[in-house]
């Protein structure tokens, strides 16, 4: 079962603020692809993402108490984001980021 999260959850995933840990982290990562799977069966990401498992970016809150994985898409700063509970070690849910209307990029 997946969970499209509301704004209010995706937001209170935040903390005070992000850090880019794509290259930096080494902890034992939590499996997405089970969830992403699920994903790609209802045509929310797309099939070459799931098969060749690329991730954008991964990024943590300041708590440590979640992580966002950054997905593509077909479109450009749009990104299928995975939230994952660190502390449930749990898939938390998944919500569209699209960075163009968050943050007015081009």
């Amino acid at each position: 079962m997946t969970q499209e999260l509301t704004e209010i959850e995706f937001k209170k995933t935040f903390g005070n603020g992000m850090t880019d840990i794509t290259e930096s982290e080494t902890d034992e990562p939590i499996d997405i692809w089970t969830y992403v799977k699920k994903l790609t069966e209802n045509q929310i990401v797309n099939r070459f993402v799931y098969e060749k498992e690329l991730v954008e970016k991964v990024y943590r809150n300041d708590l440590k108490t979640f992580d966002h994985v950054l997905l593509p898409t077909e479109k450009q700063n749009v990104f299928l984001t995975i939230v994952v509970d660190l502390k449930k070690k749990i898939i938390f849910g998944h919500k569209i980021l699209d960075l163009n209307t968050e943050y007015g990029i081009e």
